[in-house]
């Protein structure tokens, strides 16, 4: 917030100086200013007159101090010191100054007392007119052109208007006023001790170049459609005569650089050989599967020989897509929706990433891809097309070289079509049945699904004509747009995730309609049962026979014998049963263990196609928003120009000479040949960078504590279309026009700086001539009158006012000289106030007062002749002495 200035007006001639001031506001000249109404004998105040662009607004003093911060506060009064002149009284004055200081809460509070009076001097009550304490400043009645130059004196009874006209100036430059210009001599001074009063005057000058700077700006920020060619001292830029072949160019080293976001490797098919099985191996396998056998569990023993495989993820899998989201797998295999519609490309993403998580796939991973590196370096090397600058996050993506040249590529619609390049041409029931209106030329994916609709529309009988005739335009369009550098690297991800959808989609098909692992039947599974025959008719055998020997019926050994022989019996003919088809058997198992190892293999570029789809799913989206955001602002790399100069009012009469107001006037050849240098200064390979770099950081900045660069931008890590992120609406607005570049401003900045540095030698061509307002044509250097130049304190002021002591003092030499010029674009506001040295009231001249214009010197005796006088001496009268008057000399 600024400091506030009010000013203390007791009316009839102080209010002069509110008018004038309030002119001076409506020229826009001068900042916000109050003022108050100081009546003798009212030191409540009730409102303040608020001044600003020169409409006059009545606000309480509650609100004032209350709606604002105040960090300053500048209190002047105005005090005509004229015959007749209405004045407050003093404790009425004080008491005003001291409310307001005291609501305020101002940290600095500047206490200025403005004597106002003219060249024959002040009248009224002398002992009021300076306050201790206060800066008591007495406008010099004289108007000049500056400080060097001479001078004439303001009329000698001055009213209201003469007031308007000379004080108000002046009141503006010590006060801080003065627009566009941090001119504030009293602000932080503390004011002169004892009841002292200074001279003072001031002098203004503004050289306005709107016109000049609007006539350059419409030549710089041209755009008619075509990127300007950069210039570079080092090497040529030309525009490539085959864009097409540039874009493909940086597309295939863009999709180089980053060929690992496309697809992931898939694991091959292992071959399984075929086993050796050695003798105690086999004498092992029988054991284990007689035991199997009684046991009548054959097939668990069959089962253990298969190399052990994880069946975790195929059961999430068959779960997913057979049970928990079969809606999901329609989608994702047969591309329809619930309702027999087409699916999309974003269907069929959702619905992959649907599948993903009920099966439980991907969950150690990241929920989303970082490929913030991919899309900077997809902007990068677009800009490089546009303007020959060398980016890259990491390098990788170099100019194109045509020759010795760097190549550029002069449409935007040849690098990223933007949404003048949209297809839009669908008449409005087709669009209603499609439901869509358009595509964008950067989305091949989009012109594949609305190409399919279309023909499936064309069998309609309501809308196959109009479905033909979009189609064919649909057609047309596409081959115009294909071969710019968006496209290219949109085909590349579209054809990526295109493989990956149909892969996936048929080893979902593989997994559903797999046939069951080869199994060994009834056949393969005989020599289980007869084995289990035998050992039951080997043990009633057994039980048989030990009954016997029990009951004593044969003798012991025979029992034994019986049973030993038998067993060996049995185990040797299962043993020759089982070596006898060992070979069938091992075959059905290496057949078996084949086929489970290429359904791990399956199973695990399932998970790796379904990892690749969601990747490139959530890739194209972002691909799609970084295209609509980098077509657009190439379409429009400045923006609009958003600067639209106001004409200020021009006050035609009643400036003094002190402030003068000039318009810079160049021929329009002075203006071509330096917005010419300045184009090939500006339009420099790498110029679109800053302008880019501007948007993200004004639209989107990092959070706290990051680096304040346009890569720190949250945008990089977002999700694209048909996400609702801040990258879709962002560049959405982009696309629609609601969000603009500023790299006008940007460049025009540019500008300005290099007519400050190094280009500076244009400028005196550009605002060498001024015409005066109300005034003649100029050279730059009269018009300004040195005031833009440091000169010290040097000069007298007007000494009309001032008595022979005073002037004989040299009360009226130039103590303290205040300057402050500011350059505001190609223009100029240059402020100065002078001060003399403090002095007594005493000093000043009485309005009325009488002067003796001439003394007479007393008549000088004879000379002393040696004799003694006759008579006593007479003393002579004393003559009175007077001061000579300055001008006339000294009579004798």
């Amino acid at each position: 917030m600024s400091a506030l200035t009010i000013l203390l007006s007791p009316g009839e001639h102080a209010d002069g100086v509110i008018a004038g001031l309030t002119d001076l506001s409506a020229a826009g000249l001068i900042d916000e200013f109050g003022w108050i109404r100081c009546v003798a004998g009212s030191s409540r105040i009730e409102k303040v007159t608020l001044v600003t662009e020169g409409r006059s607004t009545d606000v309480s003093l509650e609100q004032l101090v209350t709606g604002r911060q105040i960090p300053a506060l500048r209190v002047a009064t105005l005090v005509p010191a004229t015959p007749d002149a209405v004045r407050a009284d003093l404790g009425t004055e004080i008491a005003a100054t001291n409310g307001l200081v005291s609501v305020s809460g101002a940290m600095s509070v500047t206490r200025v007392r403005f004597l106002l009076a003219g060249p024959e001097g002040i009248s009224g009550d002398l002992d009021s007119l300076v306050i201790e304490g206060y800066h008591n400043v007495l406008v010099s009645p004289e108007d000049s052109r500056a400080p060097a130059f001479g001078r004439i004196a303001t009329p000698t009874s001055p009213g209201p208007q003469e007031f308007a006209r000379f004080a108000a100036p002046a009141v503006a430059g010590v006060t801080g006023l003065w627009s566009g210009v941090a001119h504030a001599p009293l602000d932080g001074v503390d004011p002169l001790p004892g009841r002292v009063v200074r001279l003072t005057r001031s002098f203004y000058r503004r050289l306005r170049t709107d016109d000049v700077e609007k006539r350059l700006r419409s030549v710089i920020l041209a755009q008619n459609g075509e990127l300007p060619l950069p210039s570079d001292q080092h090497s040529q830029v030309i525009y490539v005569q085959d864009p097409g072949l540039a874009a493909s160019t940086m597309a295939q080293a863009f999709w180089t650089k980053h060929a690992a976001v496309l697809r992931s490797n898939l694991l091959p098919y292992e071959a399984v050989t075929t086993e050796e099985i050695g003798g105690w191996k086999a004498i092992t396998m029988f054991f284990g599967f007689l035991w199997a056998s009684l046991k009548n569990a054959p097939s668990a023993w069959y089962r253990s020989l298969v190399d052990n495989v994880s069946d975790r993820v195929a059961i999430g899998i068959q779960n997913a897509v057979f049970t928990d989201a079969p809606a999901a797998y329609e989608v994702v295999v047969r591309g329809r929706k619930a309702n027999g519609e087409y699916a999309s490309w974003d269907d069929v993403g959702a619905a992959t990433e649907h599948l993903a998580a009920v099966a439980g796939i991907g969950q150690t991973e990241s929920a989303q891809a970082d490929l913030s590196l991919v899309w900077q370096d997809y902007a990068s090397a677009s800009f490089t097309l546009a303007d020959g600058g060398t980016r890259g996050v990491s390098g990788g993506l170099p100019p194109i070289q045509v020759g010795a040249a760097r190549g550029v590529i002069g449409h935007s619609g040849s690098i990223v079509p933007g949404a003048r390049e949209r297809f839009s041409d669908i008449p409005g029931v087709v669009a209603a049945a499609v439901r869509t209106d358009g595509v964008d030329a950067t989305d091949p994916l989009g012109i594949q699904d609305l190409r399919f609709q279309l023909h499936e529309l064309q069998a309609s009988p309501d809308h196959g004509l109009a479905a033909g005739s979009a189609l064919k335009q649909l057609d047309g369009w596409a081959a115009t747009t294909s071969r710019s550098f968006g496209s290219l690297v949109g085909e590349r991800l579209a054809t990526s995730y295109g493989e990956a959808r149909r892969d996936m989609q048929n080893l979902f098909e593989k997994v559903r309609n797999a046939a069951a692992a080869p199994d060994p039947g009834e056949a393969k599974l005989t020599l289980a049962r007869w084995t289990q025959v035998l050992v039951i008719l080997w043990l009633v055998l057994t039980g048989v026979f030990i009954w016997l020997g029990v009951r004593g019926t044969v003798e012991w050994w025979v029992p034994v014998s019986v049973i030993v022989g038998t067993l060996v019996i049995l185990l040797v003919c299962l043993c020759m049963a089982f070596i006898k088809s060992q070979r069938q058997l091992f075959a059905l198992l290496h057949q078996r263990r084949r086929q489970k190892s290429e359904e791990a293999v399956d199973l695990q570029n399932l998970q790796t196609l379904i990892s690749d789809v969601r990747r490139l799913w959530q890739a194209y989206g972002q691909f799609l928003s970084w295209s609509r955001a980098i077509g657009s602002f190439l379409s429009a790399p400045l923006g609009p120009d958003r600067e639209q100069p106001t004409t200020p009012l021009d006050v035609a009469w009643g400036l003094p000479m002190s402030t003068s107001i000039g318009v810079a006037q160049p021929a329009d050849e002075q203006v071509s040949q330096a917005s010419g240098h300045l184009r090939r200064a500006l339009y420099h390979p790498g110029w679109l960078t800053n302008s880019w770099d501007d948007l993200i950081l004004r639209t989107s900045p990092p959070g706290p504590g990051q680096q304040p660069s346009a890569l720190a931008s949250p945008l990089w890590h977002d999700r694209g279309r048909q996400s609702q992120s801040g990258l879709e609406r962002w560049s959405d607005d982009l696309f629609s026009g609601r969000l603009q570049s500023s790299g006008a401003d940007v460049v025009w900045r540019n500008a300005l700086e290099l007519l400050s540095t190094s280009m500076h030698q244009l400028v005196p061509n550009l605002v060498g001539t001024v015409s005066v307002i109300g005034g003649p044509v100029q050279p730059l250097a009269e018009f300004l009158g040195d005031l833009d130049r440091e000169q010290g304190a040097r000069g007298t002021f007007a000494q009309d006012i001032l008595t022979d002591g005073a002037i004989a003092n040299a009360t009226a030499e130039v103590s303290v000289d205040h300057r402050r010029p500011t350059r505001k674009g190609l223009g100029i506001i240059c402020a100065a106030t002078q001060y003399s040295d403090a002095f007594t009231i005493d000093r000043l001249r009485t309005a009325g007062g009488t002067v003796q214009e001439t003394w007479d010197a007393p008549t000088l005796s004879e000379p002393y002749s040696g004799a003694a006088p006759a008579g006593p001496t007479q003393p002579e009268p004393e003559a009175e002495f007077r001061a000579p008057d300055f001008g006339k000399g000294f009579g004798f």
